[in-house]
């Protein structure tokens, strides 16, 4: 289905469009006018739908840019405008570069150089710890005077319980954030795969689900003991006994969230058979009981946030035997269809609370403002036929690593706005 418009000018006219806006709790059928990059009205809708969404801009808040250090498998640029074609007006970019996004001078060079491009905005996670090490933390209250709360390792836990435990003591009174990529080393050592079918067929070293939940597990109990009320969030999560651990935290008042990939409530580990090294990440695909079970989670409310994990890599570092293969995909351009086709139409989440996990959810993790759709307000939103069927065949990122190339999808983005419009029909405007 096509955009219905009216152009004059620099006036646009949405007509009939589903808008659906977590932060004014709004979901029905409106009239949309945008001019000057600004959303000039917004009316009820005059005429019968158009069958397309009008939503905030997604904000994806796990996100490898690779900068610096690993310009030849991504650039700035080639990643921010993958972002915008999926729909992504904000990204939170994830420390684990070469060197490590661990000063504030490092993290403010990157960040400028990306927001002086005009595409999606760069909201940096910078790293716990100095060179993401799990020993020193950062200078935190530097950060925090630059408006920067949430704070990662990714790439690796923070291992040491002391310096978790500072972490927390430190960013409480800061409203901060620690972002955890869990996983216990020492399990998941030398291994490729999932523990089970996949480690069997493939003859690769299998990584347990225990690797994941048993930290899931530290990191509560460190934060419980800590006594700070800080907050934690459980990131990339692919073992339902890891987000039965957190939303028991939850429930126990600790203030606990966590995220999972489109990736793990999509795939499950046999696909490494079909897509090889194009299916290997970390953690891995599980079994398809786990998959079902993360899909369900998430439909109850145990899962606050879907986001990519975007890992781009150069084809020299996925060529390779899956023992040896990095860790990875990209991500940014299939966030949205995928995520909405499997819990919206494969769970039967409602368009609202599926919305809200890819933008107001992560935004809060983030420490950052997003705006709903509002008259007289700048344009921050996503045009999205969900019934476009479409082939994922050309990836503007710079690395084409995604096991869903080729792969027929459901729903499209067909027009990004970040005050102007910054995207239309595959074509940047």
């Amino acid at each position: 289905m096509t955009e219905e418009t009216i152009l004059t000018d620099d006036r646009k006219i949405l007509s009939g469009v589903r808008v659906i806006d977590p932060v004014n709790r709004i979901e029905g059928l409106f009239d949309v006018a945008v001019e000057g990059g600004t959303v000039a009205s917004m009316e009820p809708a005059s005429g019968n739908g158009s069958g397309l969404w009008l939503i905030p801009g997604v904000v994806d808040m796990h996100v490898h840019l690779r900068i610096p250090g690993g310009e030849n498998s991504e650039t700035l640029e080639t990643g921010l405008k993958a972002a915008v074609a999926g729909g992504v007006t904000r990204v939170g970019m994830m420390p684990n570069t070469t060197p490590a996004l661990d000063t504030p001078e490092a993290v403010s060079e990157v960040t400028a150089r990306g927001n002086s491009l005009g595409l999606a905005l760069i909201h940096p996670v910078p790293a716990v710890t100095m060179g993401r090490k799990g020993i020193e933390c950062t200078d935190f209250e530097a950060f925090s005077s630059m408006g920067i709360t949430c704070f990662s390792d990714d790439g690796s836990p923070v291992m040491n319980d002391s310096s978790l435990a500072e972490a927390f003591k430190r960013l409480a009174p800061l409203n901060g954030v620690v972002i955890e990529h869990p996983e216990v080393v020492e399990l998941a050592a030398g291994g490729a795969v999932n523990l089970g079918e996949a480690s069997n067929l493939t003859g690769a070293k299998g990584i347990p689900e225990e690797a994941e939940y048993r930290d899931v597990e530290r990191c509560i109990r460190i934060l419980g003991e800590s006594g700070t009320g800080c907050r934690l969030h459980l990131t990339h999560l692919s073992s339902p006994e890891s987000v039965r651990l957190v939303a028991q935290a939850a429930s126990e008042g600790l203030p606990v969230t966590c995220d999972v990939t489109p990736h793990h409530i999509a795939l499950e580990e046999t696909e490494l058979l079909r897509k090889g090294t194009l299916a290997k990440m970390n953690p891995p695909l599980r079994s398809e009981e786990s998959r079902r079970k993360l899909v369900s989670m998430a439909a109850s409310g145990m899962v606050s946030a879907v986001a990519s994990d975007h890992a781009p890599h150069h084809r020299s570092k996925k060529d390779c035997l899956i023992q040896d293969a990095a860790f990875g995909i990209t991500g940014l351009e299939t966030l949205l269809p995928i995520t909405v086709d499997k819990l919206v139409n494969g769970a039967s989440m409602s368009l609202m609370e599926v919305v809200a996990m890819l933008t107001s959810a992560p935004a809060s993790v983030l420490g950052i403002t997003i705006p709903g759709i509002t008259a007289g307000e700048p344009a921050e939103m996503v045009l999205f036929d969900p019934d476009e069927k479409w082939t994922f065949t050309d990836s503007l990122s710079l690395s084409g690593n995604s096991p869903f190339l080729n792969t027929e999808l459901r729903g499209k983005v067909l027009s990004v706005w970040r005050g102007r419009e910054l995207y239309r029909e595959g074509q940047f405007v």
